[in-house]
């Protein structure tokens, strides 16, 4: 019997019902059926009574419900202490990791409220796949990155993940432009624009934009390329450009950033970590903490826009 079996038995006492204990444990019902019959075994005799609409304590329930509680609160207690004391000790460095852009520096903050007594380290790359591999090498401990729906990434064997949120790709036009007054845009709308566009190697952007004009009936005029935000920016200020921007870049003075009907271009913000180290510890806190500050960060404007991902 592990303290694992005592979670199983505490959420199933407190759903009433396999089924929803099973949801809230996202496992399958005949799994936890399977594992409930094993735990009961092992306390020699029904913690549960089947009924129609649920499950019922039997005698034996309640005692182990009872002794269950008080066990797992004081391990959890044993585990806040221990954590603070290590902390208090000067902990252990946390190594960060991210695409370039506006993600990672979001996660060092967050990190750095979290966890202010772990020195932090953080490693910027121009590709999601460059931060897979220090993640799956053991060379970054936490990072965020991007992927595009035609650009999948390819996620290591040793790396877990877990969807923050996704983001719409915003059109940066020039105030005063002829669409600038829309609340949203057509992508065939563009259709004779010039586009500033990002290094095809910078996380599939300029690709994902070719398919979605393409699909829309024309192939974008691109003539600027590779180019950063700042410098889109900057062209796009001068009257004669359109580019493509995301709801957490910066403040863009002299541009105006509308949603694409339909939202066809679209990328997805990811924290992922090596499975199975001491990050698995505080992820969970790391996953919340950032939902909460990418929300702050966003402007109001933009975030009827965004879809949070569901785990």
């Amino acid at each position: 019997m592990e303290l694992r079996h005592l979670h199983v038995v505490l959420t199933v006492a407190e759903a009433g019902s396999i089924s929803r204990a099973a949801t809230s444990l996202k496992i399958a019902q005949a799994g936890l059926t399977a594992q409930l019959r094993r735990i009961e075994r092992g306390f020699g005799g029904p913690l549960f009574t089947r009924r129609t609409d649920g499950v019922e304590l039997t005698e034996l329930g309640r005692h182990v419900v009872s002794r269950s509680r008080d066990l797992v609160e004081r391990f959890d207690d044993l585990l806040l202490t221990a954590r603070k004391l290590a902390a208090q000790s000067g902990g252990t460095g946390i190594r960060l990791g991210g695409v370039a852009g506006a993600h990672a520096p979001l996660l060092v903050g967050v990190v750095r409220d979290l966890l202010p007594n772990h020195p932090q380290t953080t490693h910027v790359e121009r590709n999601a796949d460059a931060v897979l591999e220090l993640v799956r090498t053991g060379k970054v401990d936490v990072a965020l990155v991007t992927e595009f729906p035609q650009s999948p990434l390819r996620i290591p064997e040793e790396v877990d993940r877990r969807s923050l949120v996704t983001e719409p790709m915003l059109v940066g036009v020039p105030v005063g432009h002829r669409l600038s007054a829309r609340a949203e845009v057509r992508l065939s709308d563009l259709a004779d624009e010039e586009w500033a566009v990002p290094d095809e190697n910078h996380g599939g952007g300029r690709l994902n934009l070719h398919l979605a004009c393409e699909a829309a009936g024309f192939t974008p005029r691109c003539t600027h390329f590779g180019v950063d935000p700042a410098s889109a920016a900057e062209l796009v200020r001068s009257g004669h450009t359109v580019a493509c921007f995301f709801p957490t870049g910066h403040d863009l003075p002299g541009i105006v950033l509308k949603p694409i009907a339909g939202n066809p271009v679209h990328r997805r913000v990811s924290l992922i970590w090596r499975r199975r180290t001491e990050t698995d510890d505080y992820v969970d806190d790391v996953h919340a903490a950032l939902l909460r500050a990418y929300h702050v960060r966003v402007r109001v404007r933009h975030r009827s826009a965004l879809t949070v991902a569901a785990s």
